[in-house]
């Protein structure tokens, strides 16, 4: 995924390389969580909108998905002409497979100023001229549309339209889904039904889900948040309460494949217990458990909430190919529960998810170079070479063709923020400059003061 943003805040022009797992560094005020809620904006029109975000305007297609569009109208057409025979049919069923252009098919989602003040909660003179756009190739991800089936019933004035979908397993095996939709209109036009198989056609990803850096003091109050109309914040701040609804009437998955189960586990081992709903007097309320101890999730530590809410995903909406997208991935958290977070991230992005993810800390950085290095290890070496990481699994090491980390640099304060890739792709390590200069000040001041005292001494 490439995405691409221009003047928006101090970034003048960037072009972004989104990989499995993407890192944003830089100091404060850099306008990495804007970049990261852009991504967020874009990647809704690509997903199945588990909280429906809304936006002012719709995507503006790029040329990349023209051929695409014209090849799914072309495969439209005889189902259209049936619906115009004399007499017109009372039930029509059709098939359309799209497996034959997914190869060539790319996706292109933009956003204008006007929608990017929408998302960030902005008035429209804050950012007039910044846009911002991604593209995004079938290919890249495991799963993929192969085929549509139609089925028309005109005393309902209804289309339902069945989405078929192929994952590609790592096993080389291949696993099968589908989802159903039903359209009504009292005035069908061709146009309305190319648009309806259309809606359906950029669905590539099952979730996109935001944890916003405010994401703990949401937890208790998140009823409020979604129905205070005046409140002012930002599109995914609103969008994470809205998961939260969601995830309280949703069923729990039940731990349904071996991924999930383990990345549960190890969720668990970073937070030292587990996170769970228990129902009293049929309202659902989060807890959290340890030692045979259970407190309310807002009596608990800071780090169980912030981490919450992937505990929730895992539980129960985890899907390979879905997007994350975390603001301070390492807030709250001791160095060493950074660490944990950082190596359970590795194992996320490995069991298929993608992350995005702000970050300040040379905890995370650092660590995740330790990763990169340590998926270089011969196969037979790495559970052993394991047992010395914080979460004791292989499953955290991670290729550097998976990684990519850019950082946000202002040329001087206040002044324009230039956004470069920092990985290192002939060595697979970070240069952390953005940290290491801290450190070095740091560490300079404190033997100019030991110089100073020992001179008064």
């Amino acid at each position: 995924m490439k995405l691409k943003i221009e003047k928006l805040g101090r970034i003048r022009s960037a072009e972004i390389d989104v990989r499995p797992l993407t890192v944003l560094i830089g100091p404060n005020n850099t306008n990495k969580t804007w970049t990261a809620y852009a991504l967020y904006g874009l990647l809704q029109f690509l997903s199945r909108k588990l909280t429906g975000i809304r936006f002012i305007g719709a995507p503006a297609d790029t040329e990349v998905t023209d051929v695409s569009q014209a090849r799914l109208k072309e495969a439209l057409r005889p189902f259209c002409d049936a619906l115009k025979t004399d007499p017109a049919p009372e039930h029509l069923e059709y098939t359309i497979s799209v497996a034959y252009e997914e190869a060539e098919r790319k996706y292109g989602p933009a956003l204008t100023a006007e929608a990017l003040c929408g998302l960030l909660g902005m008035t429209p003179q804050s950012i007039p001229n910044a846009s911002a756009s991604l593209v995004v190739s079938a290919s890249e991800l495991t799963t993929r549309i192969v085929s549509f089936n139609l089925v028309f019933e005109r005393s309902l004035n209804q289309l339902q339209v069945k989405t078929n979908r192929q994952r590609r397993l790592e096993n080389g095996k291949t696993e099968y889904s589908s989802t159903i939709t039903s359209h009504v209109d009292e005035a069908w036009t061709e146009q309305k039904l190319f648009d309806a198989v259309l809606l359906q056609f950029w669905n590539i990803i099952e979730h996109v889900v935001v944890f916003p850096a405010e994401r703990n003091g949401i937890f208790p109050i998140w009823p409020l948040v979604l129905t205070a109309d005046k409140l002012a914040v930002p599109f995914p701040v609103f969008d994470f309460a809205r998961f939260l609804g969601f995830a309280q009437a949703a069923t729990p998955m039940g731990l349904a494949n071996s991924s999930q189960a383990h990345l549960s586990t190890l969720l668990n081992k970073v937070l030292g217990g587990e996170i769970a709903y228990v129902s009293e007097g049929g309202n659902k309320r989060l807890v959290f458990r340890s030692g045979g101890a259970e407190v309310p999730l807002q009596a608990a530590a800071s780090l169980s909430r912030a981490v919450a809410g992937l505990s929730i995903y895992i539980e129960r909406f985890f899907k390979p190919d879905d997007v994350l997208i975390i603001d301070e991935l390492e807030m709250n958290a001791h160095p060493q529960a950074q660490v944990a977070l950082t190596e359970f991230i590795a194992a996320l992005v490995n069991a298929g998810v993608r992350v995005v993810l702000t970050t300040h800390s040379p905890y995370v950085v650092d660590h995740l170079n330790n990763l990169m290095e340590a998926s270089r290890a011969p196969t037979e070496r790495q559970e052993e070479l394991a047992q010395k990481f914080a979460l004791g699994t292989a499953s955290s090491f991670i290729s550097p063709e998976k990684v990519a980390v850019h950082a946000f640099q202002e040329e001087s304060p206040e002044g324009e923020v230039f956004v470069r890739e920092v990985l290192n792709r002939k060595t697979g390590l970070i240069d952390w400059s953005t940290f290491s200069r801290v450190s070095e000040h740091i560490t300079n001041l404190y033997s100019d003061i030991l110089r100073t005292t020992e001179g008064k001494a």
